[in-house]
């Protein structure tokens, strides 16, 4: 219970008028001395009996590769394809997307596995959809098969 010292105006003369607000500054005192004890406490309780632990059969999970993205955009008529953050032509296309899967992936695969990850295509809202297949048909002849086309998500 908490108690008011300076005249509030409605209480007898010498009594303080009680409260129902909570003291929370107790609380407060004595979970941070809790938090002190346990930060102290955890790293104590560390085991020192030595024991032989069976080898793992089991190969670590390998890190999945970077996603390879190809942006297709209008410029005034003229159609502008990006690898990553490059510019190429169409012709380069393919061999572009090839260095950039290689480049992606933390260890070293060979052409077939590249050609096994999934590339990424954004295109602008305005381009022709002929221009898409361009794309895709490129790759395509590079030997990539699994391409998946990016929509913004517009349901904010």
């Amino acid at each position: 219970m908490a108690g008011k010292l300076a005249g509030s105006g409605g209480g007898k003369r010498g009594r303080i008028e009680v409260t129902a607000d909570p003291n929370v500054i107790p609380f407060i005192d004595v979970m941070l001395v809790l938090l002190i004890i346990f930060m102290i406490a955890a790293p104590i309780s560390t085991v020192d009996i030595h024991v032989q632990m069976p080898k793992s059969k089991i190969e670590p999970s390998k890190r999945p590769p970077r996603p390879t993205w190809i942006s297709v955009k209008d410029d005034n008529g003229s159609t502008r394809v990006y690898v990553m953050n490059d510019e190429v032509s169409f012709d380069t296309l393919g061999q572009k997307t090839l260095d950039a899967v290689h480049a992606n992936t933390p260890t070293a695969v060979t052409d077939e596995d590249a050609e096994d990850q999934r590339i990424y295509i954004r295109a602008d809202s305005e381009l022709q959809y002929r221009n898409v297949v361009r794309v895709m048909n490129r790759l395509q002849d590079k030997g990539f098969t699994k391409i998946g086309l990016v929509a913004e998500d517009r349901r904010n």
